[in-house]
């Protein structure tokens, strides 16, 4: 099969809020679009909707269980033999549990390290051979400024991020080395994962069409981390720094 210079992207976490404005975006700009995730009907509804939207690009989907890791190998198989484009990954899989609910349900700290973590190593690491037989191609993930220092009420939530971030690190040397670049974009998070959400430095939640954007734009840059908005850096100095600096005052 001969690949063309044009994109299909698979969108992890596809019927998230993100994930569909992602899908949207990248069908916008001409890509195809493989939607991937575990709820079929609604990975069928947001397919018809992108159909609807973007008549001219190819959109189909796949079943993705991400406590199925063993099944991630033949959907990468899958995909490839799907388009004759260039393939390309975004990923905004993600669960949150309150420290709270963690406390009263330990199987939530398994459930968000199972999706957070394990689920997108295993999908990318599946994903790197294809993707370094390329020589090119994008991968971005979804991580959040939760993982730069542990809060109170979701320090399970943000350890869950802080591994991810960690792998993307290393990940992001060994792809450069066959031109392919991963961006991490981490966006800033809020204090609490339920109920009350109180975010660092604004009052409401981060636009997913905006985010899915900044995204898209990112994507093929070449850099490394982004957050978003550009402001979530503020709140991660903020939060390691000043606190830091407030000690010998205290003493």
């Amino acid at each position: 099969m001969t690949m063309t210079n044009k994109r299909t992207w698979l969108v992890l976490g596809a019927t998230s809020m993100v994930g569909r404005a992602f899908a949207r975006e990248a069908a916008e700009a001409g890509n195809d679009i493989i939607l991937l995730g575990k709820e079929v009907d609604d990975l069928k509804l947001a397919t018809l909707d992108l159909q609807a939207r973007s008549p001219d690009v190819a959109v189909s989907y796949m079943e993705m269980d991400p406590a199925n890791v063993d099944s991630f190998g033949d959907i990468v198989a899958k995909c490839e033999e799907t388009t004759q484009n260039i393939i390309s990954v975004f990923s905004a899989l993600e669960t949150a549990y309150t420290q709270k609910e963690c406390g009263k349900d330990l199987g939530k700290i398994k459930n968000m390290f199972q999706i957070n973590y394990f689920s997108q190593v295993y999908f990318l690491t599946a994903a790197s051979a294809l993707l370094q037989k390329q020589g090119c191609g994008e991968i971005v993930v979804l991580g959040s400024t939760a993982g730069e220092f542990g809060m109170p009420d979701n320090y399970a939530y943000g350890s869950t991020k802080a591994a991810l971030h960690v792998w993307l690190q290393g990940f992001y040397e060994q792809m450069a080395e066959h031109g392919i670049y991963v961006t991490t974009v981490k966006v800033d998070d809020y204090d609490t994962v339920g109920g009350d959400r109180r975010y660092l430095l604004y009052h409401h939640s981060p636009d997913p069409k905006e985010c899915a954007k900044v995204c898209l734009k990112y994507a093929g840059t070449k850099v490394k981390v982004r957050y978003f908005p550009w402001y979530g850096a503020l709140s991660v100095l903020r939060r390691r720094f000043f606190p830091a600096l407030a000690r010998p005052l205290n003493k």
